[in-house]
């Protein structure tokens, strides 16, 4: 059984890609099934976040046909796919889930939301019925890091975000937020971080619009705003001087003609969205109208900088945490994978003792029953006896990498700790 994983990122594919490639949460249960209906592979979980989408499975052969074959489902030819895409298996892909569960993958070095999202799709894929014993593990291992990150390093401190990130390039853009009027398309995670930071910043006024209106009351309840419908937009945005987007609709919910009359009301005053949602909420033609400034989840590079620079220091920590819990799944996942092997093993002393026993079963018959049943718990107990090195010495070598000659390897699994040099032949030959 092998891990494997391939995915994409915002250091691999535009936004343009990554939008195509993106999961709404009806669609991944569907898409766990497709994965697994081939036979090629038996586990299956997808990590679906605004800047990522990576698939982890487990199959016999290692083979990522079927991921990659999903990804073209979603549009993408073969050729525009490629250099898009990374593929890691067994350590390697461990490794890396624990790195995006710690946020040390994250556009936003040690971003709050990521650890909630990998446990999401671990979530997610258990309801599907697509996680075994194996992701199941990586996963639980995952998550065990990323609680470890944030509880012992200074990584995550100040909750960064990627809503932090946006409410920030707002107050570049103008200055400062006090008196400004602001809109929030969604209600999810990203638009309350979003929403309570501009409350925070003094802004005049807050509308909270979401495709569920109790939703949305919920949040601008909390806040002291007002809640609409997503399909209000239009009536409401004429006033809003920030509009942040982060909704989970699949194509875009603001478009160029909706916004090109309400840009001609505003007789010159700017609006500036920034759009943070995976595919785009805001049609990437409103960026051409005028006093409209359009900025996507892409344009936050300059405030990523300053966070990567801010927190190098925790970076050192935390990649030693990771390497502590990734090792400990390692180590489980090898032993795992001989647990075919170390029950073919059981099965062939059982063979072996019952043979033997069935070879001189006519020469047992003058003894009593009890005596019969003692011989064959001894000869069991013998292969027992036997076995039992071995299989401790699989185990253990299993769990390293290191390269064993033959011979001691021989003396590893029988446990021959006392053997000797070779008896010099007294003829100073060989025999036949």
């Amino acid at each position: 059984m092998r891990v494997i994983l391939v995915g994409t990122n915002h250091q691999t594919a535009p936004l343009a890609v990554r939008e195509r490639l993106a999961f709404t949460k009806g669609s991944l249960a569907p898409a766990l099934r497709y994965l697994r209906e081939g036979g090629e592979i038996e586990e299956a979980a997808i990590l679906a976040t605004c800047n990522r989408t990576e698939v982890y499975a487990v199959g016999r052969q290692g083979d990522a046909s079927p991921i990659l074959r999903l990804f073209r489902e979603r549009g993408i030819s073969e050729k525009e796919l490629a250099p898009c895409i990374y593929a890691r298996h067994d350590e390697d892909a461990v490794r890396h889930l624990h790195r995006v569960a710690a946020g040390l993958e994250s556009m936003i070095l040690g971003e709050a939301q990521i650890l909630g999202q990998v446990r999401t799709a671990w979530l997610s894929a258990l309801e599907a019925g697509a996680v075994g014993p194996v992701l199941d593990r990586l996963f639980r291992s995952a998550v065990t890091a990323g609680k470890r990150v944030r509880a012992e390093t200074g990584l995550a401190r100040g909750a960064v975000s990627v809503g932090h990130a946006a409410v920030e390039l707002a107050r570049r853009t103008f200055g400062q937020l006090e008196g400004l009027h602001a809109m929030v398309l969604g209600a999810g995670e990203m638009s309350k971080v979003a929403a309570r930071l501009l409350v925070d910043a003094g802004v005049a006024s807050l509308t909270v619009a979401n495709r569920t209106l109790e939703r949305a009351q919920d949040l601008a309840a909390e806040l002291g705003a007002e809640a609409i419908r997503v399909a209000e937009f239009g009536k409401h945005v004429v006033r809003a001087d920030i509009v942040i987007c982060s909704t989970a609709a699949p194509h875009p919910v603001v478009r160029a003609e909706t916004i090109r009359p309400v840009a001609a009301a505003r007789r010159g005053r700017p609006l500036l969205l920034v759009d943070i949602a995976v595919p785009r909420d805001v049609e990437p033609a409103v960026g051409n109208l005028e006093n409209v400034h359009l900025f996507t989840i892409d344009d936050l590079q300059s405030i990523v900088q300053e966070n990567l620079a801010g927190r190098a220091a925790e970076v050192e920590a935390a990649e030693a945490i990771v390497a502590e819990e990734a090792a400990k799944l390692v180590e489980w996942l090898r032993c795992f994978q001989v647990g075919p092997v170390l029950a073919a093993l059981q099965r062939k002393g059982e063979s072996v003792v019952q043979d033997e026993l069935a070879k001189i079963e006519g020469r047992l018959r003058h003894l009593s029953d009890r005596d019969r049943e003692l011989i064959g718990v001894l000869a069991r107990g013998v292969a027992r006896r036997l076995l039992r090195e071995p299989i401790l010495a699989v185990k253990r070598l299993a769990a390293t990498e290191e390269p064993r000659p033959p011979l001691e390897t021989v003396q590893e699994l029988f446990g021959l700790s006392d053997v000797g040099a070779p008896t010099p032949d007294p003829a100073g030959e060989h025999s036949d």
